[in-house]
């Protein structure tokens, strides 16, 4: 019987070389993504819309590499950019930079870069998070959002620190503290440390089979050295992840997590219209560690009138680890709004 972890039967897009998309650079707004996003057409060279495709972390462009075949297929046009602090975009020191109202401004600028007035949003983690900020803060250009794992947080009009919000509602978002404090950047430095790091991420165990990551506490930073390779990254898709976050290390990954209060600020302008006015597919991930499903995406739909659910029984790491389900729930929802013969 094929393991859950069985991919063989879903097409890819080769990290090098793929003739079905290219690597390109942009200069947006100052900060350089350099050979860092991935774009590609439908051979018939029209397409139904175009899909941004932001990956969360610690992850890459190329973390969407089951998906693009299929969007290319359903006669989409994709970008899939390497986010800021990743792979081959710039990494500011600066954890200012990383604000999603800057990174909205961004793609915002991209997308009329490549014509586009309109278009359809898709995000995983901290992708899922930005799609919505892109929303708000760019309503006019957004058609469709498709989100994975992340459920929908209305903007708020009071601030809550991330130590209290973890103390009083979500222990669950410990790992965030250890992922802010510095520790991780001191112990994680060589090429060998990053690949640790993320095998501890994609649930790489100790030989003893100890799990070495948690949500309420981070990553056992004591084991380091010690991890090894897990059934979602491993071979050449471990080797192309090092070399790709070698390049700057994880410090500016690591910024995401130091935004809180920033992002607060940004957003709290549209405490007073949260809803999503455009249709939204959600796709939860039944065993995120991260996200339970029992006590995220309650309240989606009050803020979300047009809402779509779909859930998967997968991990965090659904685009990889069930990507036939996630391609299935993409192509149903879009199948809904865009008509097939429009491209063809």
């Amino acid at each position: 019987m094929a393991s859950r972890f069985d991919r063989s039967e879903v097409d890819k897009i080769s990290f090098d070389g793929d003739s079905r998309v290219q690597w390109r650079k942009a200069n947006l707004n100052g900060r350089n993504y350099v050979e860092a996003y991935i774009y590609g057409e439908p051979v018939s060279g029209n397409w139904k819309a175009t899909v941004f495709l932001l990956h969360g972390f610690p992850d890459l462009a190329v973390g969407w590499r089951y998906q693009i075949p299929h969007l290319l297929n359903l006669g989409f046009r994709i970008v899939a950019p390497d986010q800021l602090g990743y792979g081959r975009s710039d990494a500011p020191d600066d954890f200012n930079e990383y604000a999603y109202k800057k990174i909205a401004a961004d793609f915002a600028l991209l997308a009329h870069q490549l014509g586009e007035s309109r278009i359809v949003l898709c995000g995983h983690d901290w992708g899922a998070a930005l799609a919505y900020k892109i929303y708000h803060h760019h309503r006019a250009l957004v058609s469709h959002i498709i989100t994975v794992c992340v459920p929908y947080s209305a903007p708020r009009a009071n601030y809550i620190p991330l130590d209290e919000l973890v103390a009083r509602f979500f222990p669950n978002f410990g790992y965030q503290l250890q992922f802010r404090s510095g520790e991780v950047e001191k112990a994680i430095r060589t090429r060998d440390d990053v690949q640790q790091f993320l095998l501890s991420m994609y649930g790489g165990r100790t030989a003893e089979g100890e799990a070495v990551w948690s949500a309420e506490e981070g990553i056992k930073l004591d084991k380091v050295g010690s991890f090894r390779p897990s059934p979602l990254l491993k071979g050449e898709d471990l080797e192309f992840y090092t070399t790709e976050f070698s390049r700057h290390g994880v410090h500016g990954p690591l910024n995401w997590y130091r935004l809180t209060e920033i992002n607060f600020n940004d957003e709290k302008q549209y405490a007073s219209t949260p809803k999503i006015e455009v249709p939204l597919l959600f796709i939860q991930a039944l065993k995120d560690l991260t996200l339970p499903p029992e006590s995220m995406s309650k309240s989606m739909g009050k803020t979300i009138p047009n809402l779509t659910i779909e859930q998967l029984n997968t991990s965090h790491w659904a685009l990889t680890e069930d990507p036939k389900g996630v391609n299935e729930a993409i192509g149903r929802f879009l199948g809904r709004y865009f008509l097939e013969k429009s491209s063809l």
